[in-house]
């Protein structure tokens, strides 16, 4: 896989753990409604890296 596949893949890893860790130490919501939220938004904000990363390999 070319690197920028990897560093989208990073991107969506961390928007997975900063969701997990905000949905744990909130009232309102889970560990798993907050990495649920977050694995959403870093495929969104990772998907044209991982795109092109699947594309060039």
């Amino acid at each position: 896989m070319p690197p920028v596949f990897w560093l989208g893949f990073g991107i969506a890893a961390a928007f997975v753990l900063v969701g997990a860790i905000s949905g744990a130490r909130s009232r309102s919501a889970s560990l798993g409604s907050g990495a649920a939220m977050g694995a959403y938004l870093g495929m969104m904000a990772a998907f044209p890296l991982l795109a092109i990363g699947l594309a060039t390999s």
